[in-house]
């Protein structure tokens, strides 16, 4: 099979989960929605959005992504710029 830098996206794994939130949870949720309707244009389900929040959580965790993948993780994180690795430290007062 070739090697292409797209990873296949058409499979997918399908699970129910039932999820219990509270009130307020929920309530921002539904403003969450109603939030990327006004940015997209377009209507998600809760499940998808949820889904995709859960996903960008976890690819952000770096320290799950080293557990995840071990070291290679580790280093692939060490060369990304972080937002305090972009502002220069303060120079030392005499």
């Amino acid at each position: 099979m070739p090697e292409i830098a797209l990873h296949p996206f058409h499979q997918t794994t399908r699970v129910k989960l039932t999820v219990e939130i509270n009130h307020e949870l929920a309530q921002d949720l539904e403003r969450y929605k109603a939030f990327y309707k006004q940015a997209y244009g377009a209507d998600v389900s809760e499940s998808d959005l949820l889904r995709e929040m859960a996903r960008r959580f976890m690819d952000g965790d770096r320290e799950f992504q080293v557990a995840k993948y071990g070291l290679k993780a580790r280093s692939r994180t060490l060369r990304q710029p972080t937002a305090s690795s972009l502002v220069p430290a303060p120079k030392e007062q005499p």
